[in-house]
């Protein structure tokens, strides 16, 4: 379970790395435009980061639930093999 959550935690934290913003506004049109548009680009990648986050986890959760179980499964085949053996030693009717 520890495992998952740090993965969960490791994706959330790589998708909330970015690129640093120049703090110095630019003097000519061209350059303020440039940066505007990067800036909207920027915040529409953020926002759908944010608004996906969810489907970072999830991948996670569905892969660590089917290895419980077939996990699980793979012990309840082991104990049916032992219990059918001494089913037939002790000559029950299973």
């Amino acid at each position: 379970m520890k495992r998952i959550h740090a993965c969960a935690l490791a994706a959330m934290l790589s998708a909330c790395a970015s690129t640093p913003t120049p703090t110095t506004i630019p003097a000519d049109c061209g350059q303020l435009d440039a940066q505007i548009a990067g800036t909207e680009d920027a915040r529409r990648s953020a926002l759908d980061k944010q608004h996906d986050a969810w489907k970072a986890v999830v991948p996670f959760a569905v892969a660590a639930r089917h290895a419980s179980g077939k996990s699980a499964a793979a012990a309840a085949d082991e104990r049916l093999v032992e219990l059918r053996a001494a089913s037939a030693r002790q000559g029950c009717h299973a």
